[in-house]
């Protein structure tokens, strides 16, 4: 924190990781000008959730620092638990910090964490991306996600703590081998004498880090060279697109699909290559949301009109998480939705554009019940406007941002 924010927010659970953040963060703030503010979530899926709570609550006290607690109570018992659970968490933190003006949150993600987490991904057989080491510092939803301990390990955490005579609780999920990070966990403890220890792990994700950086920065000007953004779409120039490095071709595609659907994981390595492999003999291929066609010499990607047929939103709200469009009139009769294929029938001139129906369909149209207003994009805008969230510039921005 070069410029400490004037205030901060501490996700603390009540385990000696979180607490020692928290206390290192209020001892840190005493000689700034900042507020500190406590966070933790309870996600209601243990009885011991509710003492570590109260804990967290009288250090708080003890400390003076303000506490507030956040319950999670969407688990319909489908789904990966862990997965779902972490998702709430982040969604919580952030929705939190956002209604009291708080914009740095600052996690309790330790060296150890990093090694265990480098050792799951080794397990899958991730890539660069999937061992490179967590960031100390991202910024999502206009927060700033700060971790700060990524190079200190739990024991010297404990110690502090100790030495001031702090008290913590130990999640009890720590000792149970159904969890693989507790299984990483022990593995680690037998592995350290053959030199895999937690700082070694934790170096070799930062090296992989630097590669994912230099991976990007090449994928970065191989796509200025060779993409277009074009009515929401991705066009690539396929003869190029085909004589690009594998891994900057799979860079490429992957980020185009998570930019169009929207969404902050990247698909499965193994779909991406099957998509490559699509994209190389000219077939068609569809993948989270997305669509990937050849039309002429360009291939692209596109939103899947199968994945927008009950996606609407009001005049004046983002449709499609990525579109905001705006005209003369805010009728709560009319809607947005996509042009589709309803739309380019009512449409004389549509193939006047000289680009593929199914990526025409998948940009905004405005309606009036089955009665297509507008279509901004198409040569009908009637006064109405559709603008890319970020512009055509966000798609080549999202190539170096993780």
């Amino acid at each position: 924190m070069p410029r400490p924010p004037e205030r901060i927010g501490v996700a603390v659970s009540g385990g000696g990781d979180s607490v020692a953040l928290l206390c290192l963060i209020a001892d840190f703030a005493k000689s700034q000008p900042m507020e500190v503010h406590a966070i933790s979530i309870d996600h209601g899926l243990r009885e011991a959730a509710a003492e570590e709570v109260r804990t967290v609550t009288e250090l708080c006290g003890r400390i003076g620092v303000p506490h507030h607690v956040e319950y999670w109570q969407s688990w319909q018992g489908k789904g990966n638990l862990m997965a779902e659970a972490r998702e709430a968490r982040y969604g919580l933190l952030s929705d939190w910090a956002q209604a009291n003006g708080i914009s740095m949150i600052a996690l309790g993600h330790t060296a150890n964490d990093q090694a265990e987490t480098l050792m799951m991904r080794l397990a899958r057989g991730s890539g660069v991306d999937g061992l490179s080491a967590m960031s100390p510092r991202r910024v999502s939803d206009n927060i700033t996600w700060l971790r700060p301990l990524l190079r200190i390990h739990r024991r010297e955490l404990r110690y502090f703590l100790q030495e001031r005579g702090e008290i913590w609780v130990e999640d009890p999920t720590n000792e149970n081998r159904d969890f693989e990070r507790i299984r990483m966990r022990d593995a680690l403890r037998l592995l350290e004498p053959l030199g895999l220890s937690t700082d070694t792990l934790v170096d070799v994700a930062h090296n992989m880090s630097k590669a994912r950086e230099a991976l990007d920065w090449q994928t970065f000007i191989a796509a200025q060279d060779i993409a277009r953004v074009s009515f929401g779409a991705v066009a690539f120039d396929l003869r190029r697109y085909r004589t690009l490095p594998d891994e900057i071709a799979r860079r490429m595609l992957m980020r185009a699909v998570m930019w169009i659907s929207g969404s902050g994981y990247a698909p499965r390595r193994a779909t991406v290559q099957n998509a490559m492999e699509a994209v190389r003999e000219g077939r068609t291929f569809t993948m989270d949301g997305c669509q990937i066609l050849h039309d002429k010499d360009l291939v692209w990607v596109t939103r899947e009109l199968n994945a927008l047929k009950d996606n609407s939103s009001e005049v004046g709200e983002t449709w499609d998480n990525r579109w905001f469009v705006d005209g003369p009139e805010d009728d709560p009769d009319i809607q947005v939705r996509a042009l589709g294929d309803e739309g380019i029938a009512q449409l004389d001139d549509w193939r006047s554009h000289k680009i593929p129906r199914v990526v025409l369909a998948g940009t905004p149209g405005v309606w009036e019940g089955t009665s297509l207003i507008a279509a901004p994009l198409a040569f009908r805008s009637e006064g109405w406007t559709a603008e890319l969230e970020g512009g055509k510039d966000a798609f080549f921005a999202a190539l170096l941002s993780h």
